[in-house]
């Protein structure tokens, strides 16, 4: 990471962000290999702007972010960290069991008062009751069950289980930022939308369920990162 911090500050090395997108694609190979699990699932329907795709059921270690939610310049890094050193990512793990391998991606998952209307503008309204998650999802090759998950020394880490999901997913590169999820949100639901899928809507019904997906190191050439957005969405009839 260190090597890769000291070229990312050249002007030459940023300049890799304006060559054509195969040759990133062989620079990002060499800065920034994804080497870690990630959750397997089934594509379901693959369009120009997105895909959908069938995820099975998940373990996550969870953390919420504080009053304002993800965006909030002062405390957008604390979950990260939180849950980093419950896997054990800076030494002793912050578990009663083991260190856990990292997988990709980390994933943010909006507030259900989050509302996201089907069309732009997006208009998002955090509540400090209700606010973001982060989520790392525990590597399914280790933890078939809760239960077998090494339970968590800090009370702001919790594990959960995710149910079966299919999700409409939209890639995009660039820093793994709030307000640059929320602009790809838009297009991926305008795309849904002519397309006839039907996102789910939150339990309250104020909005769409959705995440946001990063699978890089903050150190990777923005040009060169991978994120996803993913909007839980209704099968489609045929």
């Amino acid at each position: 990471l260190k090597t890769v911090a000291i070229f990312a500050r050249s002007s030459k090395i940023n300049s890799l962000c304006n060559q054509p997108s195969d040759f990133q694609a062989v620079m990002g190979s060499v800065f920034d290999a994804i080497h870690e699990e990630m959750p397997k699932y089934t594509e379901v329907h693959t369009a120009p702007t997105y895909e959908v795709r069938r995820y099975g059921p998940r373990i996550a270690a969870m953390t919420t972010y504080g009053a304002g939610g993800w965006g909030e310049s002062k405390g957008d890094s604390q979950p990260f960290w939180t849950l980093a050193k419950y896997i054990g990512v800076f030494g002793n793990p912050e578990n009663e069991g083991e260190k856990i391998p990292m997988t990709a991606p980390v994933l943010v998952s909006a507030p259900g008062s989050e509302k996201i209307p089907m069309t732009a503008p997006v208009l998002v309204e955090a509540s400090p009751a209700k606010t973001h998650k982060m989520m790392f999802i525990l590597p399914a090759s280790i933890y078939s069950s809760i239960e077998q998950v090494p339970k968590p020394t800090n009370p702001a880490v919790e594990i959960v289980q995710l149910p079966e999901q299919l999700q409409a997913v939209r890639t995009f590169s660039g820093n793994f930022k709030a307000d640059k999820a929320r602009s790809e949100l838009t297009i991926l639901l305008e795309d849904l939308q002519k397309e006839g899928w039907t996102p789910i809507e939150a339990a309250d019904g104020s909005g769409v369920q959705w995440q946001a997906a990063g699978y890089n190191s903050p150190f990777v050439l923005p040009c060169l990162k991978r994120n996803e957005i993913l909007v839980n969405v209704h099968p489609r009839s045929s």
